[in-house]
């Protein structure tokens, strides 16, 4: 079949590598995949420079003035977080279903964790004025949700792959109020920096406090980034893509959730650490601290927590160590996204 997938990049690379590690999956499947994205500059840098032998077409948002037949709709329509395709495209999608030939509309929402994922899971929404339905689809950790982007080729690995000194830190974040506290607290520690607004705040304060080294990684296409966190003990990761590999690599993840309006983000962040932090390999003080620490870093507390709470957490490293191995073996019994996806496309075009 032919897979179209609209994309507006809104949390920088986020939502570009969503849509990009789903275009590869489903590619790498034997559909045919076409990817529209608004800021193809983004995508170019996820894909590097080494040429791809995946079948899929990518192309710029279509302007306002474009137009598009029924030959040129997809048979199924992937809108990324609820951008919208063009109107134009949508027009051509009504079309098609008055020829009785409907493509199947999927709205890929956003991950979350929180319960009432599973009950809104491929729910359907009529078009207030086409004969379209539009199918909400949630990927999410539990059996009722989409479940999460996983390759079949997914190389699984047991976690750190040494355990001396220093300890090597990953850290992908948003501007990071709390990091002079955090940085203060390590001691023989090696930082690897990737290219984010945490770059700006170490070249705004070069002699922060603290006993670290500071590697300011270059960019790394995404077809190399599992290699790359597995070169870590611990690994500070945001948004949506590089959150769920950090949980395939089975080291333990330090989330810095997207912001948002109302403190709602704060929501979800809870909801994952609530699946994520396991009774059975962490006490009750032991997630509580985890929890204490992890909400400071996403701006809710006190940011000098960040510094210390540190001492607590690499005190708990073996647990966090257990826990994530513990999570990734839970996640790798569900099917993956793209699996679920399909099947689920199956069952509408039937």
């Amino acid at each position: 079949m032919h897979w179209a997938i609209f994309c507006r990049v809104i949390d920088n690379y986020g939502d570009a590598g969503v849509c990009w590690r789903l275009a590869v999956d489903l590619a790498q499947r034997g559909e045919r995949v076409t990817l529209w994205i608004d800021q193809p500059e983004v995508l170019n840098l996820l894909i590097g420079p080494a040429p791809h032998d995946h079948s899929i077409d990518i192309y710029p948002w279509p302007d306002s003035t474009q137009s598009f037949t029924v030959m040129e709709v997809a048979d199924v329509v992937i809108e990324a977080f609820a951008c919208d395709p063009p109107a134009a495209y949508v027009a051509a999608m009504a079309n098609c279903a008055a020829s009785g030939k409907a493509p199947v509309w999927i709205n890929l929402e956003y991950l979350s964790a929180e319960d009432w994922v599973g009950s809104n899971h491929k729910l359907p929404s009529p078009h207030p004025r086409y004969p379209l339905l539009k199918h909400f689809y949630f990927p999410g950790f539990t059996p009722d949700s989409g479940g999460l982007l996983r390759e079949p080729d997914l190389m699984v690995s047991d976690g750190p792959t040494g355990t001396g000194s220093p300890l090597r830190i990953y850290l992908f974040g948003y501007a990071q109020p709390a990091l002079p506290y955090w940085l203060a607290a390590q001691h023989d520690v090696s930082l690897s920096v990737a290219p984010c607004p945490i770059i700006a705040q170490l070249d705004a304060n070069p002699v922060l406090p603290g006993n670290y080294r500071i590697e300011q990684l270059p960019f790394v296409p995404q077809s190399r980034f599992d290699a790359l966190l597995q070169t870590h003990d611990l690994l500070f990761v945001r948004g949506e893509d590089s959150f769920v590999r950090a949980q395939w690599s089975a080291l333990p993840v330090f989330w810095q959730i997207y912001p948002q309006e109302a403190a709602t983000h704060l929501v979800k962040l809870k909801a994952f650490y609530d699946r994520y932090l396991d009774p059975a390999h962490l006490t009750a003080r032991e997630r509580d601290i985890f929890m204490r620490f992890i909400l400071a870093w996403n701006g809710c507390g006190d940011r000098a927590l960040c510094g210390s709470l540190w001492p607590e957490i690499l005190r708990m490293r073996p647990a966090l160590q257990a826990n994530a191995q513990r999570w990734r073996e839970s996640l790798l019994k569900q099917a993956d996204l793209v699996t679920q996806l399909r099947a689920f496309v199956a069952d509408l075009v039937k």
